[in-house]
């Protein structure tokens, strides 16, 4: 874990105090709901991380009770320099906890900070301890579970466009000369090309032309007038599998599903649940990559 993402990840709560002893032992917490399990694997994860990064050899527990006093210390506003190294971490962290009183849980304002499970969380992690769950599980449970509900918070947002895409997409496959794959791609053949077929790993050249369903272009290589070269398979879905049915020479009209572009994911313009429409034109495949990659802005973007 990276020095400046400690701050920041601990951040988020509520000022406590570590001045008692016994208050500062590793101890099985009591998890009874989701939001209690994400504040208590949030503190065992961090205080996890600090451990590791900053905490090494015999002097583990003096260390560990430095930094839990200047932490206290650093929460009741004193942000002078500390006697020791983890003392004046534990002070800046601390602050950084006082500051941060009013955020919600990682940041979201509708996730309640839990102090006294986040606290607890804290401790074990930095005494090792692996009691509920282990410093790996509290990371792959934040990771999922935020992912969930933030994946829930934008379809709520923007449910909108999935509607409009899905309506787009049943209207446009009755049109004439529009395929569907078994996914749910659907394209156009505006010119089919003679040339080798791309593989997963083929180095294509291309020209491309996207818009929204209403029309908005939000990239164009044409209108740049720079074509693009990119691997087949570290893209959105729908141009990996576009791309592997159309030989060399040939130019396509795809309609892409929100599934297999960018999903909840908000991309600038590209807002989530949005369906995409391209005009690709497969102009080679290439030897190797060339030295100038694209812009990481520009479509297609690789997909995670």
């Amino acid at each position: 874990m990276k020095k400046l993402n400690i701050f920041m990840a601990v951040a988020l709560v509520a000022a406590f105090a570590f001045s008692s002893c016994d208050s500062n032992k590793a101890k099985m917490p009591t998890l009874k709901t989701q939001l209690d399990s994400l504040n208590y694997a949030f503190g065992l994860a961090n205080g996890d991380g600090i451990k590791n990064y900053y905490i090494k050899g015999d002097s583990a527990q003096k260390s560990i009770k430095a930094l839990l006093e200047g932490m206290n210390e650093g929460m009741k506003g004193k942000v002078e320099k500390g006697s020791t190294e983890m003392v004046d971490l534990g002070t800046k962290i601390g602050s950084s906890l006082k500051d941060q009183t009013k955020s919600g849980l990682m940041g979201d304002s509708t996730l309640k900070v839990d102090i006294k499970l986040i606290k607890q969380g804290l401790i074990n992690g930095l005494r090792g301890s692996k009691v509920q769950m282990t410093p790996a599980q509290a990371q792959e449970y934040l990771q999922k579970t935020m992912t969930a509900l933030q994946s829930k918070k934008m379809e709520k947002l923007y449910g909108g466009n999935k509607t409009a895409g899905e309506k787009f997409l049943a209207e446009n496959a009755k049109k004439p000369g529009v395929k569907t794959t078994a996914d749910g791609l659907q394209y156009e053949v505006i010119k089919q090309g003679t040339g080798a077929l791309p593989t997963d790993t083929s180095k294509v050249k291309v020209n491309y032309h996207g818009t929204l369903i209403d029309g908005t272009v939000f990239d164009s290589s044409v209108d740049r007038k720079e074509p693009i070269v990119f691997q087949v398979n570290q893209v959105i879905k729908g141009w990996t599998e576009a791309l592997k049915m159309m030989p060399v020479g040939s130019k396509y009209k795809l309609y892409i599903p929100q599934q297999l572009a960018y999903a909840g994911a908000d991309r600038g313009k590209i807002k989530p649940f949005s369906m995409l429409i391209f005009e690709v034109e497969l102009i080679s495949i290439e030897k190797s990559m060339p030295q100038q990659q694209m812009p990481q802005q520009q479509m297609p973007q690789p997909r995670q």
